[in-house]
């Protein structure tokens, strides 16, 4: 097994989950906005914004979150886009949870060719998600998730092609259905100070659903969050992620994606496995204002180092 160690200790101002958690507190406030400072190794550098509508499902009872809408959106100088729409539903004293979103970006890659040179393409991908849970008993809930993805890749060369098949990307519109389990007992949906959440996912996607094959997708995420002081909170968290031998490349582990492994090009380096440990202080120093320093740690199999 191949290791690599990245150690990134970056000092960023935070703004949008404070705004969040103090609209979420205020029950008058029922909107937040914020824009977004942009400046990613997979897409570039550039602007975008956010908002957040606050709402009860039914009654307002108490120990329920608020129910939201996001409505999110960027733009980059390498030419790229995203936006997507997003709700969270908390519903029967948070007894069932839902999240419902579209989502659709372009993305101008440029990645390092292990043949030599760059490897310059576009990935157009356009999807649909949903996750229902239902509190099982006291922190724990089951549910299940499923989702549509359309995912189109565009080569700006004969030799950029070339690398796109190497590798097997290939365009596909395709679906998937999976288990959901939750432990769940932060403080705070938005913006939490203590407690733990643990997710477990899992993803069937079939070749009659428009899949290359038949294949399985799961990840487990654990975080962790410690009050140091009223202002100063340290966050932990664990991520690993598989699939089976014929999962495509659509749908490989990556170093960069999510927030797991910020630094890295989301796609220049995937494979079958993937391990993340991160750690993370959070300082508020203002009401809204905060910084962050983190640090995270990648552990890949051989198949990953090989791409």
């Amino acid at each position: 097994m191949a290791r690599s160690v990245l150690l990134s200790v970056i000092v960023l101002v935070t703004l949008m989950s404070s705004i969040y958690a103090h609209a979420e507190d205020d029950k008058r406030k029922n909107y937040a906005f914020a824009p977004i400072i942009i400046s990613n190794p997979n897409i570039g550098s550039g602007l975008g914004a956010t908002g957040m509508y606050f709402f009860d499902v039914g009654e307002k009872q108490e120990g329920q979150p608020r129910s939201s809408a996001q409505l999110i959106g960027g733009y980059t100088n390498t030419d790229s886009y995203f936006a997507g729409l997003l709700t969270s539903l908390y519903m029967r004293q948070d007894r069932i949870r839902s999240t419902a979103g579209i989502f659709h970006a372009r993305i101008n890659n440029e990645y390092r060719d292990p043949l030599g040179g760059e490897a310059d393409f576009s990935t157009e991908v356009l999807a649909a998600y949903c996750q229902a849970t239902y509190r099982l008993w006291d922190d724990w809930f089951l549910g299940g998730q499923a989702l549509v993805t359309d995912v189109v890749y565009k080569p700006d060369t004969p030799q950029d092609a070339d690398y796109l098949d190497r590798v097997g990307a290939k365009d596909t519109t395709a679906g998937g259905i999976g288990p959901v389990l939750t432990y769940d007992t932060r403080d705070n949906i938005h913006y939490p100070s203590s407690g733990t959440l643990v997710e477990v996912k899992g993803f069937f996607k079939p070749e009659a659903w428009g899949n290359e094959d038949d294949y399985a997708v799961g990840d487990v995420a654990m975080n962790h969050f410690i009050p140091l002081s009223e202002k100063h909170i340290l966050a932990l968290r664990g991520y690993g992620r598989t699939g089976t031998e014929n999962t495509p490349y659509s749908d490989k582990s990556r170093l960069g994606q999510s927030s797991d492994l910020r630094g890295f090009k989301s796609g220049e380096i995937s494979g079958r496995t993937l391990l993340s440990g991160q750690v993370e202080y959070r300082w508020q120093f203002t009401e809204r204002w905060g910084a962050v320093a983190f640090g995270v740690w990648p552990n890949s199999g051989t198949k990953i180092s090989k791409i």
